[in-house]
């Protein structure tokens, strides 16, 4: 016979002999568990769960709930691998968004948008953009870089330093194969 929760139990001391010694019509329906057994059956104390229900994207295992629960949450939806999600609908669902990581050359890379699928990005009028200093000026016979890649300089220990501007990588190439141009500053 399994202990069940409905099941009355009397506790006795340790040294009571529990051993069943009547007959077998006698002691239907009655047998001795320890503290242990209790626990066993009860998860080691408080209040039992009736049930574990999965909600949406969420799966159990095992699927009854009881014993070792595990439980596992998934958002639904799908997409390709670096690339950065977004929800593509009230209900939770996700998709590809516009941005993606990579790396290449040993660079890591947020990508905006694709060739095929260009993007108009948007600072608002209350934000901005910055583009942190580097701490010597590109050149173009020590300095590698990408087609369109800029690049600031300012040297603060000397704001006259002839060095001091904006740099725009226009051929793309390892250190001394690509070309760098300076956009001169102006005060205003």
């Amino acid at each position: 016979m399994a202990i069940k929760l409905t099941d009355k139990i009397h506790t006795v001391s340790t040294d009571i002999d529990t051993t069943n010694r009547g007959s077998a019509q006698a002691n239907a329906g009655r047998a001795a568990y320890t503290l242990q057994d209790v626990s066993d059956l009860i998860g080691g104390g408080g209040s039992a769960v009736d049930s574990i229900v999965a909600g949406s994207n969420v799966t159990i295992s095992p699927s009854g709930g009881t014993g070792n629960v595990t439980i596992n949450a998934d958002i639904g939806g799908s997409g390709n691998d670096g690339q950065f999600a977004i929800f593509t609908n009230n209900n939770g669902t996700l998709g590809n968004g516009l941005l993606s990581a990579s790396t290449s050359g040993g660079l890591n890379l947020i990508t905006v948008g694709s060739g095929s699928a260009p993007v108009l990005l948007i600072v608002g009028t209350a934000s901005r953009v910055i583009i942190q200093k580097q701490s010597s000026a590109p050149s173009s016979a020590s300095t590698a870089g990408q087609a369109g890649e800029m690049v600031t300089f300012f040297n603060t220990a000397d704001p006259a330093d002839a060095a001091n501007g904006l740099y725009v990588c226009t051929n793309q190439g390892a250190a001394g194969s690509a070309s760098w141009s300076k956009a001169a500053l102006t005060a205003v």
